[in-house]
């Protein structure tokens, strides 16, 4: 310590030392190194994931190329319609597997397959084969780019009530409709709940000037909902190498994320009467003494757990019971599955005494 002080002390007329400009060097590229390895841990955690790559995957300036216009509909044919934020195609659109020059998450593939995601599909096929069987297996998105099942109006607007909805979905943060599910805004579960439309929802998300875990955020106070996501969106599902890891976090979390328009799904007070469950946990550790079922990949498919926090979890190494929590997608997918409810597996078929230990079955160790 003393040499250091008498070096850095040492001068000339000519300036500093060799020994102080050498460790101003260093310390000059020490800084740089850490404000580079702040920038890459910045613009790669998953609060702040960036869409990457040439700029005309996504987007067209005039939409005319020789005449041609070079904007896509749903079912990935060109159409003189332009769309907002010059974009090349809808939500629905673009994360459709019909618009190949995305690469992204497709929402609209069939279930099971090499398309399917991690939050399951939209694709209506009405038999519950390769997609969602009827309404009831899929959540409703209002949108020229989705099939309208028979239960809704000719208009597409709903004619039955949200199920755990009370006062209306976002209502805090203007919305109009309570029944009028879009991908995001105000109606929707992408983006920004504070304003109306998916394309004012969810812009500033894909190129990571707004935050949020899959895009998403809490409504009440636009906090970015944790997690960690798989690179590939599980896609062709999830293993101990490529797996989505969710949050139980009260504030941050999955389920307080769909406790926007499900509220009387979520929270102690309307789940927990006293000491008994009237409505399934959430956020709530695993029974003591529970065995859940861990082979991979039946933990991911079938009951995927959240964690509180996620210090020490990865997307690429597999996780256990340990600290494990009960979220809505440990039983649901988002958009949608073959099954009732959107649930991950058919309830039906879930058989007490069986020795199953899939489904419900794979958390509830006791009732095997």
């Amino acid at each position: 310590m003393k040499t250091t002080m008498m070096v850095l002390s040492l001068k000339t007329n000519k300036g500093p030392t060799k020994e102080v400009t050498t460790m101003r060097q260093t310390m000059m590229t020490l800084t740089l190194l850490l404000a580079a390895a702040a920038l890459i841990a910045a613009f790669s955690s998953p609060a702040t994931a960036a869409v990457t790559g040439y700029c005309g995957n996504c987007h067209t300036m005039h939409n005319s190329q020789g005449g041609a216009p070079m904007a896509y509909d749903a079912s990935g044919n060109t159409t003189a319609t332009p769309n907002a934020h010059l974009a090349i195609s809808s939500c629905l659109g673009c994360h459709s597997v019909n618009v190949g020059a995305v690469v992204g998450p497709k929402v609209d593939g069939d279930y099971g397959t090499a398309t399917a995601r991690a939050g399951g599909t939209f694709k209506y096929d009405g038999a519950g084969t390769t997609g969602p069987a009827d309404d009831n297996s899929v959540h409703n998105v209002h949108s020229a780019d989705v099939p309208i099942p028979a239960t809704l109006t000719e208009d597409g607007t709903f004619t039955t009530t949200i199920p755990g909805l009370t006062t209306g979905m976002n209502a805090d943060k203007g919305s109009t409709d309570p029944q009028d599910l879009t991908c995001a805004g105000q109606e929707g579960c992408h983006g920004d709940a504070t304003v109306a439309g998916n394309d004012a929802g969810i812009g500033g998300f894909h190129h990571g000037t707004k935050e949020g875990y899959r895009f998403l955020q809490i409504a009440t106070d636009q906090s970015a909902v944790s997690g960690l996501g798989s690179s590939d969106w599980e896609e062709g599902g999830a293993t101990d190498a490529n797996h989505n890891v969710y949050s139980s976090d009260t504030s941050v979390g999955i389920s307080k994320l769909c406790g926007n328009c499900h509220p009387v799904f979520h929270g102690l007070g309307n789940t927990q009467s006293g000491s008994d469950w009237i409505r399934h946990p959430t956020d709530q550790n695993l029974k003591a003494g529970w065995s859940p079922n861990t082979t991979s990949p039946d933990l991911y498919e079938e009951h995927p757990f959240a964690f509180a926090s996620l210090t020490g979890k990865s997307t690429t190494a597999a996780y256990d019971e340990t600290s494990a929590q009960v979220m809505c997608l440990s039983c649901h997918r988002a958009h949608g599955t073959p099954y009732g409810d959107l649930l991950r597996w058919d309830y039906d078929t879930q058989n007490a005494g069986s020795g199953f230990d899939e489904g419900c079955l794979g958390c509830h160790s006791d009732q095997r």
